[in-house]
């Protein structure tokens, strides 16, 4: 948290003399704003995973490489789209590519809570290493709101660390700290109005390490709920052919109007409520706050 929470004023002036910035759409003006910023939360990521290392001691060497490789593959792979602007493909096969050595170090069975428990056996590579690069690329199209995606990471590791504890499964709890750190040092930049963008350098991360996070601590069901809002948006952007953009279609008087087809989750809100930004990014955060609640009160109950 502190590494990050120092980084980011560092780079935000940098981001913007090196033409690193992107405009904030959603509001009038539309003013320029450092983007990348996910480099400060990879940063800090790395810093919190080698003082937990430090003081605690790993037996699986091979499982925490293996997690830790695929996830900084995502990073790296977010880096190349901020500056290169990848296609779409690239994004979903590079991620695919570099997760394939997690499914081979991790556990091949997955638990279906109260139900069974399946065993992949070879096939848990692949499966694994496809559920890294969706969790990735779903993370990276429900964003373009200041804070929004920061806070749906927040909340997404939150649950998943209390449910670790819940299930005495805590070999994702080494990932999950770090990022819930660097990534609530990063929201108080990133929060309206922003001072900088995560741009897919963070997103593609930070859902990559939170499926990773889920794997390693058999919790893959609770993961798959966690991402409903995020699973929803792929299935409306890909009724628009990956075309739509989440932004508002004007910002008048600080109330964002959408008109058009509904291609996002962002639209539903903005067509048929009156809301500011923040209020937009509020009620996102409320509907994952409360399948956040669900999902742990379902292992609670049952």
């Amino acid at each position: 948290m502190t590494v990050t929470f120092i980084i980011v004023p560092w780079l935000v002036p940098r981001l913007k003399t090196r033409g690193i910035f992107g405009k904030d759409l959603n509001k009038p003006g539309q003013p320029e704003i450092a983007e990348m910023g996910g480099i400060a939360v990879v940063v800090g990521f790395f810093a919190g995973v080698s003082v937990l290392l430090t003081f605690n001691h790993v037996t699986n060497k091979d499982l925490l490489n293996a997690s830790l490789s695929a996830v900084l593959g995502a990073a790296f792979v977010g880096m190349m789209d901020d500056m290169f602007d990848m296609r779409q493909r690239h994004k979903a096969l590079l991620p695919f590519i570099l997760a394939l050595p997690l499914g081979v170090a991790v556990d091949p069975k997955i638990v279906i809570p109260h139900v069974a428990t399946l065993n992949l056996g070879v096939v848990m590579p692949l499966a694994a290493a496809f559920a890294v690069t969706c969790a990735a690329n779903a993370a990276n199209m429900l964003e373009g709101f200041n804070g929004l995606g920061t806070g749906l990471g927040i909340m997404m590791s939150w649950t998943l660390v209390v449910l670790a504890v819940i299930h005495n499964r805590m070999d994702g709890v080494y990932l999950l700290v770090p990022l819930l750190g660097a990534l609530v040092a990063f929201l108080w930049f990133n929060k309206y109005p922003a001072k900088i963008f995560p741009g897919d350098t963070m997103t593609l991360f930070m859902g990559a390490t939170i499926a990773v996070a889920g794997i390693l601590s058999r919790l893959q069901v609770q993961t798959f709920f966690l991402f409903l809002p995020m699973i929803a948006e792929f299935f409306l952007k890909f009724r628009g052919h990956f075309k739509a953009e989440n932004y508002c279609s004007e910002s008048e008087n600080g109330y964002l109007d959408y008109h058009g087809r509904i291609e996002s989750v962002t639209h539903v809100f903005m067509k048929h409520m009156k809301v500011t930004e923040k209020e937009l990014v509020f009620l996102i955060w409320g509907v994952e706050a409360a399948i956040c609640t669900f999902v742990i009160a379902i292992d609670f109950i049952i």
